[in-house]
């Protein structure tokens, strides 16, 4: 199944991406013409630093929100099995569901965060889908978040309860314990949940493009529906090139850039953590 589901579809894609492929005809073979293309095309480049920017402000927006949740459920509190119920649901919510819940939030004439606003300055009317596109798909993201704080939860139940009493018999403050106890016992899974939010932010595609698309729009609408320049990701670029112009080689190229990039950010990103990361062996 691993050969099947993995290794011959890359194979093949790779094939592809040195190929001219319009899905009807036989491949023709041009080389690596189409990697080459790619340094020339602004389309692709741009799309490659919206990517990276949106990568950068989900991964650390999401570990940050679901860290302080899990943080905050993992104390004596009344009702934490309630609360931990309440922030898990939003996972569970399928991603048409959630986007189009985010959508009626953020409707510039009808959405209840426009009649919030509108009840200090009726004047202002910010269409937040349009003009701060990546702040709302980062804001649906934390909301969805709570897969990550049932893990980062359970690695603070499994932190010793005996280095906590013994912290707070030498009087440690909350942040000496957050800092020098907590924080290090959670390095692993913290690096982990980092990568794991690099791969999955690069294959955003669904909602970038449903959050701009209108409710009901055929199939041939959503191909041909673009994103704002700041959400223009480039795995929705690769989409379009296969789907919408028909090019599948051309857009092969852009995914294997595309997995190369990811590959070399998170091999720089672990390098950079492995001193950070506490491991009790070696």
């Amino acid at each position: 199944m691993f050969l099947f589901l993995n290794v011959f579809p890359m194979a093949y894609s790779f094939y592809l991406s040195l190929t001219y492929f319009d899905g009807i005809f036989a491949p023709r073979f041009k080389g690596f013409t189409n990697y080459i293309k790619l340094f020339s095309d602004y389309r692709f480049l741009t799309s490659i630093i919206s990517t990276l920017k949106f990568t950068f402000l989900n991964v650390l927006g999401t570990l940050f929100c679901s860290f302080f949740i899990a943080h905050l459920l993992n104390r004596n509190l009344k009702g934490k099995s309630f609360f931990r119920s309440i922030f898990f649901v939003p996972y569970a919510v399928p991603v048409i569901a959630s986007v189009f819940i985010w959508k009626t939030l953020f409707n510039r004439e009808s959405g209840l965060i426009s009649i919030v606003i509108g009840l200090f300055n009726p004047n202002i009317a910010q269409n937040f889908l349009v003009d701060m596109p990546t702040f709302t798909l980062i804001l649906m993201f934390i909301w969805q978040s709570g897969g990550s704080m049932i893990i980062f939860l359970a690695g603070l139940q499994n932190i010793p309860k005996q280095l906590i009493e013994a912290a707070d018999i030498d009087g440690a403050s909350g942040f000496f314990k957050l800092k020098n106890i907590i924080l290090p016992l959670m390095s692993p899974i913290i690096l982990y949940q980092a990568v794991v939010g690099i791969m999955l932010s690069f294959s955003v595609i669904v909602q970038p493009i449903l959050l701009t698309s209108s409710p009901g729009a055929a199939f041939t609408a959503f191909l041909n529906q673009q994103p704002p320049l700041k959400n223009y990701f480039t795995i929705i670029y690769a989409f379009q090139q296969c789907f919408t112009n028909q090019s599948f080689g051309y857009g092969m190229a852009i995914v294997w850039m595309m997995f190369i990039i990811m590959l070399l950010l998170t091999f720089v990103f672990l390098k950079l953590m492995n001193k950070l990361v506490y491991y009790e062996y070696d």
